[in-house]
């Protein structure tokens, strides 16, 4: 078993919290309100802006030329999807003046801000483990609702489930465990369980934020 699924294994009950929430379950079989996932499209604006504050500290936590390459290739990545993202609101009915002035939920300010922290006073392994259950999770979740046939042919939001079922982004999302896997290869049992105990606080804290979607909080 890598490291990585080491790392989803351990931050169980969590991770099963996470990737089977309500709020994913209302939203696969298309039963999710359209004034809760309008409020969750808002706040995940707000939350991409801060992941990519964080994608840019991983550059200048990098280590070698490689590693920066990854992270110019990560931010340029999330640039082009933050656009998406807008475009897909608009289709909601949400004005990127309405994104730019919605103000962040608790729950957002909370993850994000983790994140940052990690970034900033610990490892270039500590960053990446704080990051990685979002991309991983939401891998999971598109891949599994897809393979298991579980969304129904009208489900209003196929389209996000197909963005991060698509090619692209579980590409992407298998590099960042790869990444953490080789990050965390030679680390000890004291930095080992540090980036668990960060791994699976940042899971606890996808599981609020799917909670605050559900709560309209």
């Amino acid at each position: 078993m890598s490291i990585c699924r080491r790392l989803i294994a351990n931050a169980e009950p969590y991770w099963s919290a996470y990737t089977r929430h309500e709020f994913v379950l209302q939203l696969t079989t298309g039963k999710l309100s359209k004034v809760r996932f309008q409020h969750y499209l808002k706040q995940d604006y707000l939350y991409l802006f801060q992941y990519n504050r964080a994608l840019a500290l991983t550059l200048f936590k990098a280590e070698n030329f490689a590693q920066m390459a990854q992270a110019n290739q990560a931010i340029a990545t999330l640039l082009q999807e933050i656009q998406l993202h807008v475009n897909f609101c608009k289709q909601w009915g949400i004005s990127p003046t309405a994104l730019q002035q919605t103000p962040e939920s608790s729950a957002c300010v909370a993850y994000t801000r983790y994140v940052l922290d990690c970034g900033i006073n610990g490892s270039l392994a500590d960053l990446y483990a704080a990051i990685a259950p979002c991309a991983l999770g939401y891998a999971e979740i598109a891949r599994s609702i897809v393979e298991q046939r579980l969304s129904p042919v009208d489900n209003p939001y196929q389209a996000w489930i197909d963005t991060y079922a698509a090619a692209d982004f579980q590409q992407a999302a298998a590099q960042v465990g790869e990444l953490l896997d080789t990050l965390c290869a030679d680390l000890n049992a004291k930095q080992l369980a540090k980036v668990q105990q960060i791994f699976t606080t940042a899971t606890r804290m996808e599981i609020a934020f799917w909670q605050m979607g559900l709560d309209l909080s």
